[in-house]
């Protein structure tokens, strides 16, 4: 008998990748819960259930016995409650897509940093906030809700994602501005690390997840524990063959002009501490990561399929030649 999966979301970046490769594999029969606005016209033959897991709509999904619960859209720990307790007492494991943005930075300043490092506090007030600057202090909250469930669950911590189909286009500007821009400007020499998680890994472990026996644990999945802006350029230079000039811009240059570290210059994070450990995953998975000039050559040819648009992500291009411009003026600052 097919075993029954409901995921909640499903139709726009991780989750499309992993309906796609869920669809051929006979063994499980998968049913997508959203509110039917992304890409509403893919996986035409898969179940679906229109709801805004906000709502009461979340308890439609009390009408099925699932035996696995995949949740990759849950951003508030009240929309994870109620999606617990709509749940019957024979679910195999409920896997919760996290961040290893969970850590507390703050108080954790050390690289590579593994599952036991303490994660961010979040008041009530925080819980329910709607800002960019609680999410990692509401998925942390999230994560704790677990404690208490009192079924098998797994939580995944993933890094910055990328790969086919993102739509953040976080990872997405470095490789447009290779492609169309003759001097790149990069902060701190782009040297300062950052892990970064390649899809198809995700993907990978959240499917293995649904055959094995781990469960009732945390995982950082990240693919790439340390990587630099500067190493994403160079993989990148390397594949379109073009080269590309690196101007630096100091920390202190940036600030001074109001550019904001990952909004303006994604990536940007002034401190090599934003990395994650990946050998438990690893170890208990017996899973290998893409290795990052492979991620970036697959991710490129799909950008090449579906057409180079401008980034929505980091600052304008009039922006950028401004800065540019002030450099110029100024040969301290360039590399």
């Amino acid at each position: 008998m097919k075993k029954k999966v409901l995921i909640l979301g499903g139709t726009q970046f991780i989750g499309r990748n992993l309906v796609e490769r869920l669809l051929p594999i006979d063994s499980f029969d998968i049913t997508l819960f959203n509110r039917q606005e992304t890409e509403v016209n893919i996986f035409p033959d898969v179940k679906k259930i229109k709801g805004d897991r906000s709502t009461n709509d979340i308890k439609q999904i009390k009408e099925e016995n699932w035996d696995f619960v995949i949740d990759l859209s849950c951003y508030y720990p009240h929309w994870l409650k109620n999606s617990l307790t709509c749940l019957n007492s024979n679910l195999e494991k409920y896997i919760f897509i996290s961040s290893c943005s969970v850590y507390d930075y703050a108080l954790d300043q050390s690289p590579l940093k593994k599952e036991h490092v303490k994660t961010q506090s979040c008041n009530e007030e925080e819980q329910i906030d709607e800002s960019l600057e609680t999410y990692s202090k509401r998925k942390a909250e999230c994560e704790r809700i677990f404690q208490n469930f009192g079924q098998d669950y797994l939580i995944l911590r993933p890094s910055v994602v990328y790969g086919k189909y993102d739509h953040t286009d976080r990872f997405y500007y470095w490789l447009h501005q290779v492609k169309y821009s003759d001097s790149l400007l990069i902060p701190d020499n782009g040297e300062p690390k950052f892990s970064l998680t390649y899809v198809h890994d995700l993907v990978d472990v959240i499917i293995e997840a649904l055959y094995n026996n781990v469960k009732n644990d945390m995982y950082n999945i990240v693919s790439s524990p340390q990587v630099s802006i500067k190493s994403i350029a160079s993989y990148a230079m390397e594949f379109f063959g073009s080269n590309n000039k690196l101007i630096n811009a100091a920390p202190e240059f940036l600030k001074e002009n109001n550019v904001s570290q990952w909004f303006d210059m994604p990536f940007w994070l002034d401190g090599d501490f934003f990395t994650h450990n990946n050998q438990k995953y690893r170890h208990d998975f017996k899973l290998e990561p893409t290795e990052l000039k492979k991620g970036i050559i697959e991710t490129i040819k799909y950008y090449n399929a579906v057409g180079w648009k401008v980034p929505k992500y980091g600052m304008s291009e009039k922006m950028r030649m401004v800065l540019l411009k002030k450099i110029n003026k100024n040969s301290s600052l360039v590399a």
